[in-house]
């Protein structure tokens, strides 16, 4: 428990302190009867001590400067370009074997090139409705989307694949989101993917086939043997 005493000086006006806890025993009572006794013109002066006021706004330059560094920000997360009549080369993977896999993967790669030369081209994909987002290769024009499936749910045909820029995208989202016709909004280009099922593997296990097998081959010894003695 402090005192009077602990309290420090800062020129002619006294410093106080006090922490409030849950119990009251732990209260600083010298402090608290020491505020309890000042004067009305003592508080309002420890009070304009306390209350600082706060620091003057930005100048009108630096409220400037500092706008525009945040438009340069945003504009720099922004600085997709469009693409005009875009040549398309793509390849595709699907899952083809359901025995060694836990669901079917499909993997459309393409290789984009754009009549205006554009090289940093935003894309999206649409497929059956549900988008996908699109990852660019390392090389230019180079993406690639994947998504996966239950095998169950991975009918066999084909799928098509629907690649939007951001201007399409942007409208596909808003339609979507105002249950609106969605079939309006041309992409900018669709690879169709064709998927011929995965493989479950044999009707029969091999541990039954193996078993069956051997039980014909049992059979037929038996019965040769029994002509031989007849």
């Amino acid at each position: 428990m402090g005192c009077l005493a602990d309290l420090p000086v800062i020129g002619s006006q006294e410093l106080i302190t006090s922490t409030i806890r849950p119990s009251l025993q732990r209260l600083n009572w010298p402090v608290i009867l020491y505020a309890v006794s000042l004067s009305r013109p003592r508080w309002m002066e420890l009070m304009a001590a306390f209350l600082a006021p706060a620091p003057a706004p930005a100048p009108a330059p630096v409220r400037r400067a500092l706008v525009l560094l945040l438009l340069l920000i945003g504009l720099s997360g922004s600085s997709a370009e469009p693409c005009t009549d875009p040549v398309i080369t793509p390849s595709y993977y699907t899952t083809s074997d359901a025995v060694i896999s836990t669901e079917t993967v499909f993997i459309v790669e393409i290789s984009l090139m754009c009549k205006n030369g554009a090289q940093n081209v935003a894309l999206y994909a649409d497929v059956n409705g549900k988008q996908f987002p699109v990852t660019r290769g390392q090389d230019i024009g180079r993406y690639q989307v994947s998504w996966s499936l239950e095998h169950k749910n991975a009918r066999s045909g084909t799928y098509e694949v629907k690649f939007f820029d951001e201007e399409s995208y942007s409208l596909l989202r808003k339609a979507q989101r105002s249950n609106e016709d969605v079939s309006a909004i041309r992409p900018l280009f669709t690879v169709s993917v064709d998927h011929r099922g995965a493989w479950n593997g044999p009707w029969v296990s091999t541990e039954v086939l193996a078993a069956m097998i051997g039980m014909v081959v049992y059979y037929m010894a038996f019965s040769a043997k029994s002509n031989i003695q007849a």
